[in-house]
């Protein structure tokens, strides 16, 4: 049934996009080749404000000047999130290996889950699968703005009788470019391998 909600929650949000994505191919005569979705033409994201894990601004000029590669779940998830960090912290490092640390993405995990993913919280989930890796949420409103620009859909769950809840939630990486321009989407399950190959593909092609 979990992943059932998982999937669902998925494919609503792939279905945001699909039309769009769908086009690529005679859009771009220089799509890479990727396993991914290739936005046809990258999509500007708009001004928001959310916070990080040391409690310092994350807005749009955070994400400018470099590769992102943007995840959003919750601390608390018990499968998809902790397995989708580790795939991160891996693809990091076969890009890192391949060449300059300096040209890597940073990993941004937006959490959908405020209410429990305070700042220390994030900092030490965040940390454990790698020390760069930034942890982000906000205030609902805040939030669910984000999170609409991207197509990212997310429903808490009850909570039972001793407090805890889940949260379902799209699954799927972003891959956002140095002028702040969303890209592309990386479907779940990932791969390491996968993720980084195709990075590395669409990041040697000029857009436009």
């Amino acid at each position: 049934m979990r992943s059932r909600k998982v999937l669902i929650v998925t494919v609503a949000a792939l279905a945001l996009t699909m039309g769009a994505v769908a086009s690529y191919v005679t859009s771009r005569k220089a799509a890479p080749q990727i396993e991914g979705l290739l936005w046809p033409q990258s999509k500007a994201l708009k001004a928001f404000a959310l916070e990080d894990h040391r409690r310092e601004p994350f807005t749009l000029e955070r994400m400018t000047g470099r590769w992102t590669l943007l995840f959003f779940g919750y601390t608390h998830c018990p499968d998809v999130c902790p397995v989708t960090m580790s795939v991160l912290k891996n693809a990091i490092a076969l890009m890192a290996e391949a060449g300059s640390a300096n040209e890597v993405p940073q990993v941004v995990f937006v959490s959908v889950d405020p209410a429990r993913d305070t700042a220390e919280h994030m900092a030490g989930y965040v940390g454990h699968f790698s020390p760069a890796f930034l942890g982000v949420t906000g205030d609902d409103a805040n939030l669910k703005e984000f999170a609409r620009q991207l197509g990212v859909l997310y429903i808490r769950a009850e909570p039972d009788t001793g407090g805890s809840y889940l949260v379902d939630h799209t699954a799927a990486v972003f891959l956002i470019d140095p002028r702040g321009h969303l890209v592309a989407l990386f479907q779940a399950p990932q791969e390491a391998q996968r993720i980084a190959r195709d990075v590395s593909r669409i990041r040697d092609l000029e857009w436009n």
